[in-house]
């Protein structure tokens, strides 16, 4: 396997060059490019000054073609009829160790046209245009020139179906990406929207453009049934979490999308492995919208899958301060942090939920969880946030005392607990008092024993 070094001095050396391009308006894109066959091709743009160049290279051809101005492209694709005035286009290619090249200007509203073979400058009729017929094609599908007007003619001729033919010719994710939001412009129909977002899924591979033309286009996309069907599955095939999170996102900040196409749309997440993502997707989702009682649910289903107890008592701890949290679904609520492993974090979410519920809804929740928490440390200290942050009843702190004297097996913790609950217990009842020594019967040491029966009058 090969190394690479970047030493501080070839670093800086690509800051400056950088900063040369930026400061003489130089844009730079690069792209390789392998077919079904293999082929592999590599394509650079840039833009200076109004000048554009491409340089196309697949091994044994090497394409280079700079223009300046808008061309118009014969109907076979085999020509170029004009070129605004100012502007010309020049195409030069080497194949095995031949170099030709086409030079056409517009020279005073006139159209000039030059063909080169090596140094030699050779008549333009016939062999320049018939080189120029057998290149162009290929050129036409490997850059944007013209890409507006032929859009516009095939769209003309065939609809969105011809212009999408078109695009699945092409080699460049960059170049169909273009084709295709150009084609995004026309009034399309539901069935030609359709076409356009499952050709996306299907033609172009990068995450980067899928995503781009999803998000640039969500109102169209999502405006009935068959157009969000077309674009969850488009969406199905972006690979990367973050861009599928970023579609996601944008959807949900749109506030036209409705609690229906929320929940088909939800489906998508399915596919999102990384529980970062979907941690801040779903928190997302809690935060922008005002779920129903169904969407709701469907973001508990997807949170039982997160793996990491940290991302999962997150997504939590934000559903718990949801007032779409209804009664209906607090006990799925109840079932995710049962499946909490830590107790740290299982204890993070109860002492949220005694933060949160009322009184005898998050006693009654918290007193539910303890037999799960295996951790005495834990159990102790949310037995001692209930003793300091609620004014218990009789009932109440007998419960408590029983839950206690069952779930905590130290003799230290379970000491820590009763000393915790002692001066609410002597205001109570001799009942109270009673359940107070039973549970202190538990303790193992005399030491901790005896502390205990003190904290009692």
């Amino acid at each position: 396997m090969k190394s690479i070094t970047i030493t501080k001095k070839a670093f800086l050396s690509t800051a400056l060059l950088f900063a040369f391009l930026l400061a003489n308006n130089t844009v730079v894109a690069q792209t390789s490019v392998t077919t079904s066959k293999g082929k592999s091709y590599h394509i650079s743009s840039s833009s200076k000054n109004g000048v554009r160049t491409y340089h196309v290279k697949d091994g044994q051809k090497d394409f280079r073609i700079e223009y300046e101005g808008d061309i118009t492209i014969a109907d076979n694709d085999k020509d170029i009829t004009a070129i605004s005035r100012g502007g010309f286009i020049e195409i030069k290619k080497s194949s095995f160790g031949t170099k030709r090249r086409i030079l056409i200007h517009n020279e005073n509203g006139t159209l000039v046209k030059k063909y080169f073979v090596g140094w030699s400058e050779k008549a333009y009729n016939p062999d320049g245009k018939k080189w120029l017929s057998e290149i162009l094609p290929e050129i036409l599908r490997t850059t944007t020139i013209a890409a507006q007007s032929r859009v516009d003619r095939f769209y003309r001729k065939g609809g969105a179906s011809r212009v999408l033919s078109e695009v699945s010719k092409m080699k460049s994710d960059y170049i169909k990406a273009a084709y295709i939001k150009l084609l995004l412009k026309k009034n399309l129909n539901t069935s030609d929207l359709v076409k356009t977002i499952t050709s996306t899924g299907n033609y172009i591979k990068s995450d980067h453009y899928v995503t781009q033309i999803l998000k640039s286009n969500q109102k169209a996309f999502l405006k009935n049934s068959r157009t969000v069907s077309a674009y969850i599955e488009a969406t199905k095939s972006i690979k990367s979490d973050h861009y599928v999170t970023s579609v996601l996102k944008k959807v949900v900040e749109d506030t036209s999308i409705t609690d229906k196409q929320l929940g088909d749309l939800l489906e998508i997440t399915k596919g999102i492995k990384s529980d970062h993502y979907i941690t801040q997707l779903l928190k997302t989702i809690m935060d922008k919208r005002q779920l129903n009682a169904e969407n709701m649910s469907r973001i508990l289903t997807l949170t039982q899958d997160v793996k990491s107890d940290h991302y999962k008592v997150n997504i939590l701890k934000k559903a718990i301060n949801n007032k779409n949290l209804s009664d209906k679904i607090y006990g799925q609520f109840l079932a995710i942090i049962k499946d909490v492993k830590s107790d740290h974090y299982k204890y993070t979410i109860i002492s949220e939920i005694l933060k949160v519920k009322s009184n005898t809804a998050a006693l009654n929740t918290a007193l539910s969880l303890m037999g799960t928490v295996k951790s005495d440390h834990y159990a102790a200290n949310t037995y001692k946030k209930i003793a300091s942050n609620y004014k218990l009843s009789d009932s109440q702190l007998i419960q408590i005392l029983t839950s206690a004297g069952t779930n905590i097996k130290s003799s230290h913790s379970l000491t820590t607990v009763l000393i915790a609950l002692s001066d609410q217990v002597n205001n109570a009842s001799s009942r109270v008092k009673e359940a107070y020594r039973t549970t202190a019967k538990r303790i193992k040491s005399d030491t901790y024993y005896g502390r205990a029966l003190k904290a009692l009058n």
